[in-house]
């Protein structure tokens, strides 16, 4: 069964697909480990905009590794291109610098929060059983 949040993570992963070469890259969940460079879309926020509408806001984590400067010069131009991919499904509202602990050295990350507007009055599809009203 995929619920509307789940359909709402495949349809962004999906679409940061193309923000690099190495598509293997870019995790739809946050990987077991993270190795620089990397883009994930980590546990979303929810809220109700109105009626019959669910806002799902996805945080997108960037991180790349390399002197301060090259890691700063990546995350522009990543950030850059994450904004352009993500625009297609959803509306990318903030983003903010971040440091994550990868076990070693503190590396630079970014993190682009973007809101995907789902119509929904459950977040869970009903089942067949439900569905024939038994």
């Amino acid at each position: 069964m995929t619920t509307a949040v789940a359909a709402a993570r495949s349809d962004l992963h999906e679409a940061l697909q193309v923000v690099t070469p190495s598509s293997w890259r870019i995790h739809r969940t946050a990987p077991a480990q993270v190795t620089a460079p990397v883009v994930f879309i980590d546990s979303p926020t929810i809220g109700t905009p109105g009626a019959g509408l669910v806002s799902v806001s996805f945080p997108v984590v960037m991180v790349v590794d390399g002197t301060v400067r090259v890691q700063l010069e990546q995350l522009d131009d990543l950030l850059s291109a994450v904004w352009s991919a993500a625009i297609k499904v959803g509306v990318p509202t903030s983003s903010a610098p971040a440091a994550l602990d990868v076990g070693g050295p503190s590396l630079r990350a970014q993190v682009l929060t973007v809101e995907i507007i789902v119509a929904a009055v459950t977040m869970c599809p009903p089942s067949l059983v439900t569905a024939r009203g038994t």
